[in-house]
C-alpha cells in the first residue's frame, strides 16, 4: 500500500476554523466553536487550526518569513549557535540533544526587547532586525490566539470565574526547531521521543515536511498533515490536563524521520507555561461523584524540574501525566 493511501485510512486530527472575522465572545460563531474544541480536546487533545488572513495580519505569508529565519539561523556555524547558552531541554538557548535534531529557545517573544537581545547574541553589528521582528510578530499572533482558545475551554465547562485569574497566570516560551534530512535505517527513525508537554497548551507549526505523530485517547496514531498553508496545531499539556481534573486528554506525540529525500523538516512551537510559583490545583467545580479529584495540588517549577530530570526521564511514571502526583510531587508553597 503506498504511502498516500495509508495517509487516507489513518485518522486525522479534528479541524476548526478560526478565520471569521465575527469571531468575538458572545456571538455566534463564537458558541458554536466551543464544543468543537471541547470534543476534538477530550478525545485527541489536539486539533488542527486555521486562523486564515485578515487585512493586517497574513499568518500564512508570516510563517512563510519564519521559516526562512529558521533557515537563516540554524545555518549558522555551531560555535556562533552556542553563543546564545547551551540549554537544559525546553530552556533558554540552543540544544541539540540528538545528530537528527536542534533547537533553540526564547523566553518572552511577545517582547522585541527580548528578541533582540536574543538575536544580538548571534548576529553582530546590531543583530538581525528581519529575523526579530518575524519571531515577534508570529509570537504576537499565536498568544493571541492562545488566550482565544483558552478562554473557549474554560466557557465550554462552566469557568468563566477564572477565566481573568488563568490568562494572567501564564508566561510563554517560543521555540524552533530543526529535523536534519536523514536516510532511516529502518522504515522510521526517530527524531523526537514519544513526550506529553509540560506547559499549559502548546501551539505548533511545521513546514511542508511532515514526521509529527500525536496519540489520541483511543491509543491510535495520528501522521499530520496541514489540511491548509497557514494551519497551526493545538496541544494539551499536562498543567491543563491536570488543572482540568482530566477532563481533556493530553496526548503523547513524537517526531519520525522518514525518508524526507534532502528536506530539512523545520518548526516552532508557543508553550504557555505557568509564572513561576503558581501551584496548579483543579477548580472545585470540576469535581464531583462522577469526577473524584484525580490529582493533588503541586508548584509547576518543581514537576518541570523532576520530570526533566535524569530519574525522570527514566521513569515513565513521571512522563506520563495519570501516573503523577500523588507519587512524586507535592506543593511545599
Amino acid at each position: 500500500m503506498g504511502s498516500d493511501e495509508e495517509h487516507e485510512l489513518s485518522p486525522k486530527l479534528p479541524f476548526i476554523d478560526f478565520s471569521s472575522e465575527q469571531l468575538k465572545p458572545g456571538t455566534p460563531i463564537w458558541d458554536s466553536l466551543k464544543p468543537q474544541i471541547r470534543e476534538a480536546l477530550q478525545e485527541y487533545g489536539c486539533f488542527e487550526a486555521s486562523l486564515g488572513d485578515d487585512s493586517t495580519v497574513n499568518p500564512g505569508k508570516l510563517q512563510r518569513d519564519v521559516f526562512s529565519s529558521l533557515k537563516e539561523l540554524f545555518d549558522l556555524p555551531l560555535h556562533t549557535k552556542q553563543q546564545s547558552g547551551v540549554s537544559q531541554p525546553f530552556q533558554h538557548g540552543y540544544a541539540a540533544p540528538n545528530p537528527f535534531y536542534q533547537s533553540f529557545g526564547m523566553d518572552d517573544p511577545n517582547s522585541l526587547d527580548a528578541v533582540e537581545t536574543f538575536t544580538k547574541t548571534l548576529w553582530t553589528r546590531g543583530g538581525n532586525p528581519s529575523f526579530s521582528n518575524n519571531i515577534h510578530s508570529m509570537a504576537g499572533v499565536v498568544s493571541e490566539f492562545d488566550r482565544t482558545v483558552r478562554r473557549m475551554i474554560l466557557e465550554s465547562f462552566g469557568l468563566e470565574k477564572y477565566i481573568d485569574e488563568h490568562l494572567s497566570s501564564t508566561t510563554y516560551h517560543f521555540r524552533v526547531m530543526k529535523y536534519e534530512a536523514v536516510q532511516p535505517h529502518g522504515e522510521t527513525e526517530l527524531g523526537l521521543r514519544v513526550h506529553t508537554d509540560k506547559s499549559f497548551m502548546t501551539i505548533l507549526c511545521q513546514n511542508e515536511v511532515g514526521g509529527l505523530e500525536l496519540q489520541t485517547k483511543r491509543g491510535e496514531w495520528v501522521k499530520f498533515r496541514p489540511t491548509s498553508p497557514s494551519s497551526f496545531v493545538v496541544l494539551i499539556g499536562d498543567a491543563l490536563h491536570v488543572w482540568l481534573n482530566g477532563r481533556v486528554h493530553c496526548p503523547k506525540h513524537k517526531v519520525t524521520l522518514r525518508h524526507l529525500h534532502d528536506k530539512s523538516r523545520y518548526s516552532f512551537g508557543l508553550f504557555t507555561i505557568p509564572k513561576p510559583g503558581y501551584v496548579i490545583k483543579a477548580p472545585e467545580e470540576l469535581i464531583d461523584e462522577e469526577h473524584p479529584l484525580r490529582f493533588k495540588p503541586f508548584a509547576y517549577q518543581e514537576y518541570f524540574g523532576l520530570a526533566y530530570s535524569k530519574s525522570g526521564v527514566k521513569d515513565a511514571s513521571i512522563l506520563h501525566v495519570p501516573m503523577f502526583p500523588p507519587p512524586i510531587v507535592t506543593s511545599k508553597l
